[in-house]
């Protein structure tokens, strides 16, 4: 009984640590698809939730800081996959209200401008 019990679990552990590794492979995937841009910035936000639905949110702007591409993935399980984004697309991040949003959008929205604005910082130059 206990054996069983063992080769069942050793089993579902060796299949959500595939799932997991095939899952980074889609995140970095599209980081590096969304990256290959001449110019701009890329800004990503994560919103993990202990219990409950998480959300990642990579966010591509030009140079002007208006959004070029937007992907989101949101789930709880391994399964969960980037999908295009339109809400945001067009939008220009100095001018976004993060509270006008749902809240599930709000905390990873808000981080991933975040970093945008330290990427535009970094790349002003000082006189």
């Amino acid at each position: 009984m206990w054996g069983i019990f063992i080769v069942i679990f050793i089993t579902l552990w060796l299949l959500q640590s595939f799932m997991t590794r095939k899952q980074l492979k889609h995140y970095h995937q599209t980081i590096k698809e969304m990256s290959n841009r001449f110019s701009g910035y890329l800004g990503v936000g994560v919103d993990k939730k202990r219990l409950g639905i998480g959300t990642v949110l990579i966010v591509v702007t030009n140079s002007e800081g208006i959004i070029v591409d937007c992907r989101m993935m949101s789930g709880v399980t391994v399964f969960a996959r980037f999908k295009k984004c339109k809400r945001f697309k067009d939008l220009d991040i100095l001018d976004i209200n993060i509270l006008d949003y749902e809240a599930k959008y709000q905390s990873s929205l808000k981080m991933a401008i975040e970093k945008i604005y330290q990427q535009m910082k970094e790349t002003v130059p000082m006189l």
